[in-house]
């Protein structure tokens, strides 16, 4: 590990290889609830991405920023992967839809609506990826999700689809 003088100049230490996010994970639709699913395998990992807004007050007399005079204003949330696996519920979930099981007994009808209803929203959807050094998973969870990103795939001779969904 180079040193200079009593500072460090690289991250690395004996418990770097203990603290390393390994593989794409695995997406879970209503993570810990009774109706828990794997929402299915994809292609490329997933992308999470946090971004929170935040106020300065302003204070008569003061140059710039305070500590402790920042609020949080607001926070946007998405998650996207490419699903591998493409099956009705993933349909309807990122279409915002219903599907109709009932007018043609052999095949899943996927009606898009207009509008959004409660149940559009899915309680929660955890990303379950495995931590290196240790037992327990990272686990991050997001609630009340809804696609808003609609649904966009490209089929391809010799190549796998990939629903793309955030």
């Amino acid at each position: 590990m180079p040193v200079t003088g009593a500072t460090n100049t690289v991250g690395y230490n004996a418990e770097t290889g203990k603290h390393l996010l390994l593989g794409a994970g695995c997406l879970y639709k209503n993570y810990g609830l009774p109706t828990e699913a794997i929402i299915g395998a994809s292609a490329g990992g997933s992308e999470f991405d946090c971004t929170v807004k935040t106020r300065d007050v302003k204070c008569d007399g003061l140059k710039g920023p305070q500590k402790g005079l920042r609020f949080f204003t607001d926070a946007e949330i998405t998650l996207k992967t490419a699903l591998l696996e493409i099956t009705s519920e993933t349909l309807a979930m990122t279409l915002i839809a219903d599907i109709d099981t009932v007018s043609n007994p052999d095949y899943d009808i996927i009606k898009g609506r207009t509008n959004i209803v409660d149940n559009d929203y899915i309680s929660n959807i955890a990303l379950v990826a495995e931590l290196s050094g240790s037992l327990k998973p990272i686990i991050i969870i997001m609630y009340n999700i809804l696609n808003t990103d609609g649904l966009k795939f490209k089929t391809q001779d010799r190549k796998s689809t990939r629903l793309n969904s955030s």
